[in-house]
Order: structure tokens, then sequence, then C-alpha cells
């Protein structure tokens, strides 16, 4: 969940982003039904220890595979506001939701779903957030 924590501060900080729809409308989790357009969903795909395991250590280095789904009502929206979510998450670090963070990247873009005679079009991001969890 830390992952996902780290992803939705970063969209929530940034001005850009809230120019294009409102902050309640990027949701943890999935959308709800009968959400308005835009909006934006965030959910952890997967999280992993990473490196070496030291069972005296405070902290572990994990690293949460992240997926942000944009959702609008037009492809060149959608295209809008996933570059957007990509330039404000992708290559960040240092304390973010009072989560010691080692990186934020960018793993992956999905396909393009879209259909046009219920008026939503969508894409997801992936990122992978690397940061230290307490054990």
């Amino acid at each position: 969940m830390s992952a996902v924590k780290v992803i939705r501060a970063l969209l929530l900080a940034d001005a850009a982003l809230l120019a294009l729809l409102p902050a309640a409308r990027v949701v943890a989790g999935v959308l709800p039904q009968g959400t308005l357009l835009p909006a934006v969903a965030i959910t952890e795909v997967s999280t992993t220890e990473t490196g070496r395991i030291d069972a005296q250590a405070s902290t572990t280095l994990a690293e949460g595979l992240v997926q942000v789904t944009v959702v609008a009502a037009s492809y060149p929206a959608q295209k809008q506001l996933l570059d957007a979510v990509r330039r404000a998450c992708n290559y960040e670090r240092g304390s973010i939701a009072g989560i010691p963070v080692v990186s934020v990247r960018r793993s992956a873009n999905g396909p393009d779903f879209n259909d046009p005679e219920s008026g939503f079009y969508m894409q997801s991001v992936d990122f992978r957030v690397t940061y230290h969890e307490a054990n």
C-alpha cells in the first residue's frame, strides 16, 4: 500500500494534473461506478523485497509496481491526462507522504481501451516505486 500512497501523493501535489481534474477524482483503488470523467485510479500490482535481507535492520528496501489508469471522455483528453500523470511521478525521490522513497520511475504504458459510443477512453501507466519499508 505504501507505493500507492506515494503515487497518490505525487499526483495530488501536481498543479498541472489538478488543472485537468479535481483532486477527489484521483482515487486509490477502483473508481466508483458513476464517477464523472476525467478520473484516475491507482492500484497496486505487486510489491517485492529487493537486495539483501537483513533481519536486524529496521527497514527493508522494497519495490512496488503501481498501475495508474486514466479515464477520459475523449482520446486527446486521455493522452493529455496520461502525460500529466507521467510528468507528476517519473523520477521523483525523497520523503513522499512520510515514506523514504529511493526512486519512482515509469515501467510501461498499457494499451488504449476505449468505447466511443459510451464516451470513455482509458489507458494505464505503470510505475516502479523503490522505498524503505519498516521491518
